[in-house]
């Protein structure tokens, strides 16, 4: 009786702990995908990425770093920049967001997985201790989703 009772102990501690294996990183924040994005399921609260209902030629990600991080160093991490080839940064700027929240801005241009030419925006923002980066690419002549560049700059916290 007592191996039961250590049994469901254990099985209840694993499940909760699997929880934080699919959060996402968008938790408590108000970044929101467009409507009807498909999330993927989110990576142990440190990734997640969307995409919309029709195909896979753009996609919204968001990274959160538990730490706060440069941002000459988030391009040299191959989870970012690994989706795109040859990734030329274009501009860059300081901008502020949720009011008084300073970020970075960049857009780029790179090369997708499948070859396609691609157009990158993203903002990256320190909260909480964490650093956040959101990035919405898409193939270069498509017209962006307003929704997807707006949610690029909703890193901050719900109030």
């Amino acid at each position: 009786m007592r191996l039961t009772r250590v049994g469901i102990a254990i099985l209840i501690a694993f499940g909760a702990a699997g929880c934080g294996f699919n959060s996402s990183p968008a938790d408590g924040l108000r970044f929101q995908a467009p409507p009807g994005w498909r999330p993927s399921p989110g990576i142990l609260g440190f990734m997640q990425f969307w995409r919309p209902p029709a195909g896979d030629r753009e996609i919204l990600m968001l990274f959160k770093s538990p730490r706060p991080i440069k941002e000459n160093d988030i391009f040299s991490d191959p989870s970012v920049n690994g989706s795109l080839k040859d990734l030329t940064i274009e501009r860059r700027e300081r901008i502020t967001i949720c009011g008084s929240q300073p970020a970075a801005y960049f857009e780029a241009r790179g090369k997708s997985s499948h070859g396609d030419q691609t157009r990158a925006e993203m903002v990256m923002a320190n909260l909480n201790g964490a650093t956040y980066f959101a990035m919405y690419a898409r193939p270069l002549g498509l017209q962006p989703n307003p929704d997807a560049e707006g949610a690029l700059r909703e890193l901050c916290a719900k109030t």
